[in-house]
């Protein structure tokens, strides 16, 4: 009896232990639900919990990866701010992806093909290739261009945003295609670097990431870039596509991104004329 009374106490004591782990990516959705609202901190505290008690958890690592991409894109006033932020998210990312190649079992000059291959049948692995991405792409704006180019960032993100392309093209609204497309139409030419940039593979890839969701604003800001960028002849239907997302409702659960979109858009209307 004393022995049955000690294990059911043990095992008590140990789900007790176990409630905080199983909690903290909850509380941390909860969080960043409510990130309009200022509460993208509490949201960053929750996941970096999570990961702490389960390193091996991928999808702790990616919603952390997200969170700090949110407060770098929308919260942070100043480029020093996003530089801080951007510096931070990279180290999460490299524990990150290290985390997922250990859980993948894949080598690190394993091809991007075996890679989302792999990443496919684990929750979370290819969102971590994601957001390392993005926020790779934040980090180059936040630093320059031409001096993130020329220190192998532009490989990184083409690298990370395939897999995650080849994993899941649908994934957040067929962001894969949309960060390809982007990298595609930021990333200086540059010959023996990245001599692979282009604005006609910018245009194909927003055009197929727009497939997923047409109304997705900050799809078409980046299509009516690129489309200009490649071809100045398309200037006329990329001022419709603007002022369309300009005039659209914003959507309720991407408030803060919605109207970032519009503003950049409104933006690049008055460069434009």
């Amino acid at each position: 009896m004393k022995t049955a009374r000690f294990n059911a106490r043990a095992i008590a004591a140990a789900l007790v232990c176990a409630l905080p782990l199983f909690g903290q990516i909850p509380d941390g959705d909860r969080h960043y639900a409510a990130r309009a609202s200022g509460e993208i901190d509490a949201a960053i505290a929750a996941y970096q919990r999570a990961v702490a008690q389960n390193p091996a958890d991928l999808q702790a690592h990616a919603r952390l990866l997200r969170a700090y991409r949110y407060k770098g894109a929308y919260v942070a006033t100043s480029n020093d701010e996003k530089k801080k932020i951007y510096a931070v998210a990279k180290t999460a990312g490299d524990a990150a992806i290290a985390a997922a190649a250990k859980r993948l079992g894949t080598k690190t000059n394993a091809s991007e093909k075996v890679v989302a291959g792999a990443a496919r049948a684990v929750p979370g692995a290819a969102d971590i290739y994601l957001w390392d991405a993005i926020n790779w792409g934040e980090w180059a704006l936040a630093y320059g261009k031409l001096a993130a180019a020329r220190q192998g960032a532009a490989d990184r993100i083409r690298r990370e945003a395939m897999i995650a392309h080849l994993a899941n093209p649908a994934m957040e609204d067929g962001a894969p295609s949309r960060v390809l497309g982007r990298l595609h139409d930021q990333t200086p030419h540059i010959p023996f670097i990245t001599g692979w940039a282009s604005e006609k593979e910018a245009v194909r890839y927003l055009s197929e990431s727009l497939k997923f969701d047409p109304t997705n604003k900050l799809t078409l800001l980046f299509l009516a870039e690129a489309m200009v960028s490649n071809d100045s002849g398309t200037k006329p239907k990329a001022i419709a596509m603007l002022n369309g997302l300009i005039s659209a409702p914003n959507h309720p659960a991407y408030s803060v991104e919605d109207a970032a979109a519009v503003n950049d858009a409104k933006a690049l209307l008055r460069k434009w004329q």
